[in-house]
C-alpha cells in the first residue's frame, strides 16, 4: 500500500502534460459548401497547411475581395494555428487591401501582417527568410511578382521575368501553391505544392528551372520563353 500511495504521489507532483506541438498539426476540414464552389484543389491547401513548415503563395489571380486570405485566415484561426499569413505586394495595393477590411470585426478576425516590397530591399528579403523559417505563410501579390525584383534576380533582365516567390522557395526550401483563376469561370484553381528540392545545380540555375516550371504549370504564354 505504501508503494501505491508512493507512484500516486509521484504521479500527482509530476502530472503528464499534454500539448499540441508544432511538429503534429492535424488541420480539420474548415472549408464550407461555398469555399468548394469557390475553389478547386483545397486538398493541395491542406497539405501544406498541414506542415509545420512555412509556404508561399503565389497568386496569378487579382482577388479584389481576399477570399483566398481569408479562407487561410479563417483556416488557421478554426485551427489555433501558431501560423500567421502575411500579404506582400506594393504600398498602393496594401493600402487598398487594409482599407478593404471595413469592419473592426473583420480586421481583428483575419488578423493578416502586410510586407510593403518597397522598401529597403535586404529588409523586405531578411523579413521574408525569418517569417518562412518560423512557419508562416506568404501570400504574394500578383503585381508584386511584377513590381519586385530582389537583387540576386536582377542578373536575370534578360531572361523571361523569374519569380521572386523561386528565390523565397530556394533559399528556406519551402513549397510554393501557385492559385490562378480557370477562364470559363470564377473559380480559384490551387495547384500542386512546388517542392524547391526537386530542381538540381546551383542557386541560379535552381531559380530559373522553378520559375520556368511555375509558368508552364499555369500554361502562361512566358512559358513559351
Amino acid at each position: 500500500m505504501g508503494k501505491l500511495n508512493f507512484l500516486l504521489a509521484e504521479d500527482y507532483i509530476k502530472p503528464k502534460i499534454y500539448f499540441q506541438s508544432k511538429q503534429s498539426l492535424m488541420f480539420k476540414n474548415v472549408y464550407t459548401s461555398n469555399d468548394l464552389n469557390q475553389f478547386e484543389g483545397l486538398d493541395n491547401l491542406t497539405q501544406v497547411l498541414n506542415s509545420p513548415k512555412g509556404f508561399i503563395l503565389n497568386a496569378f489571380q487579382i482577388d479584389y475581395y481576399q477570399t483566398l486570405p481569408k479562407l487561410i485566415a479563417k483556416a488557421l484561426k478554426e485551427n489555433r494555428s501558431f501560423k500567421k499569413i502575411y500579404i506582400l505586394g506594393p504600398e498602393l495595393s496594401l493600402s487598398i487591401l487594409k482599407r478593404s477590411s471595413t469592419t473592426v470585426y473583420e480586421k481583428h478576425f483575419h488578423e493578416f501582417g502586410y510586407i510593403n516590397v518597397e522598401q529597403e530591399q535586404e529588409n523586405v528579403m531578411n523579413q521574408c527568410f525569418k517569417l518562412l523559417k518560423e512557419g508562416h505563410i506568404l501570400y504574394i501579390l500578383p503585381e508584386a511578382s511584377i513590381c519586385w525584383h530582389p537583387e540576386p534576380l536582377q542578373q536575370f533582365e534578360n531572361k523571361f521575368p523569374l519569380l521572386c516567390s523561386t528565390l523565397l522557395s530556394q533559399e528556406t526550401n519551402v513549397p510554393i501553391l501557385s492559385s490562378t483563376t480557370k477562364e470559363d469561370s470564377e473559380k480559384v484553381i490551387l495547384f500542386a505544392p512546388n517542392m524547391p528540392q526537386q530542381y538540381v545545380g546551383d542557386l541560379e540555375s535552381r531559380i530559373e528551372q522553378q520559375s520556368e516550371s511555375i509558368y508552364s504549370l499555369l500554361d502562361s504564354p512566358l512559358s513559351d520563353f
